[in-house]
């Protein structure tokens, strides 16, 4: 056999080990995974050094075997708390469905927490969710410049803050009847601090003694009061959104966003209205009861919208020709006018301001 031959079919065979021994590196080993998808349930809002216990749901073992859990929140927890072992037991040697149990802190900040579910020979899941901790009040997630400087009033043990615009007293926060309404996100702990969100007809009922729901001249007149004369009832008025907004932060987070359509905000009037948005609230539970230390019934089904886009106000005027339904005034982020809109009056939720005259 010739040299030249021998070389080639030396090189054809090193070629043919190298493919199979390059087929045989690619293939891999892969982990198969717990069945189902973990879960568990935290609020979106709590107050501040609110505790709570939290229970991994949703995942199982394929071989029906244990399954063990660890948890963290973030940016508190520097390490992970194993709450239960593939045993069943927790790291006390008692039995464990998993539960973790935590106390937030009084910091005004976004937390993170995190479960995991594992078992040996599988790859482990994971879930977390976010949790804010809020506080109501003047010297709470809501901070204006103006509101330590406001007038005040204490009514049925509550103190409520008031500006006076010509000769009449408007609130300066939005109210929170706890006997009514629903709060952010269903979330207690945010009562106090976007105020809550009421159909028409809880409207009409929540505001404290000697105060009333503003009709739309009042309206009318609050915006004359910043200059724009020609305002009309149950029309947009233009050119004084600024007037109207107040600067503010939410957990040190600017609520109105600047945009040139409406300028630079003033609070002229003093007001201080804030973007909450809306609630189309559904239907309301009659059976909800106050068990839940966290979490508000009233209405399940509640949708918010329109954080930091809009404000929602109802106004005491029902609709000529159709009692379903009732007049909110709104502001827009991006638009300089005070707008006029209908609303359902049982399941549309809108926010609450109270007046009174001097």
């Amino acid at each position: 056999m010739g040299l030249k031959k021998l070389n080639s079919l030396i090189l054809i065979g090193t070629i043919i080990l190298c493919a199979v021994s390059c087929k045989k590196d690619d293939v891999t080993t892969v982990t198969p995974s717990l069945e189902g998808y973990l879960t568990f349930t935290v609020p979106e809002f709590i107050k501040p050094n609110t505790t709570l216990t939290m229970t991994p749901k949703g995942v199982t073992h394929p071989d029906e075997e244990g399954i063990g859990y660890y948890w963290k929140v973030t940016p508190t927890m520097t390490q992970y708390d194993t709450t239960r072992f593939e045993n069943g037991l927790d790291k006390y040697g008692n039995p464990s469905d998993g539960s973790f149990t935590h106390t937030f802190s009084d910091t005004l900040q976004t937390y993170s927490v995190y479960a995991y579910a594992f078992a040996e020979g599988y790859s482990s899941t994971s879930a977390g969710y976010k949790c804010t901790v809020v506080s109501g009040g003047i010297d709470g997630s809501i901070t204006m410049d103006n509101l330590a400087e406001a007038s005040q009033e204490d009514i049925d043990g509550k103190t409520y803050y008031y500006t006076t615009v010509d000769d009449t007293d408007w609130l300066i926060l939005n109210i929170d009847n706890t006997s009514a309404g629903a709060p952010y996100a269903n979330c207690k702990a945010m009562s106090d601090v976007f105020g809550r969100y009421y159909s028409y007809e809880e409207a009409l009922t929540v505001c404290p003694q000697g105060w009333t729901l503003p009709t739309d001249e009042d309206w009318v007149a609050l915006a004359k009061s910043a200059g724009v004369q020609d305002a009309t009832k149950h029309q947009n008025i233009s050119g004084v959104a600024a007037a109207l907004m107040g600067n503010a932060d939410f957990n040190g987070t600017r609520m109105w966003n600047y945009w040139p359509e409406v300028g630079d905000i003033t609070n002229a009037t003093g007001i201080s209205i804030i973007p909450v948005g809306y609630a189309m609230l559904g239907n309301k539970n009659s059976n909800a009861n106050d068990e839940n230390p966290n979490i508000d019934f009233t209405y399940p089904n509640a949708i918010f919208k329109g954080y930091q886009e809009y404000a929602f106000f109802w106004t005491a005027d029902k609709v000529d020709g159709d009692e379903r339904m009732a007049y909110y005034r709104y502001l827009i982020n991006k638009q300089p006018d005070l707008m006029i809109g209908k609303g359902d009056t049982k399941s549309f939720g809108a926010s609450v301001r109270c007046v009174r005259k001097q």
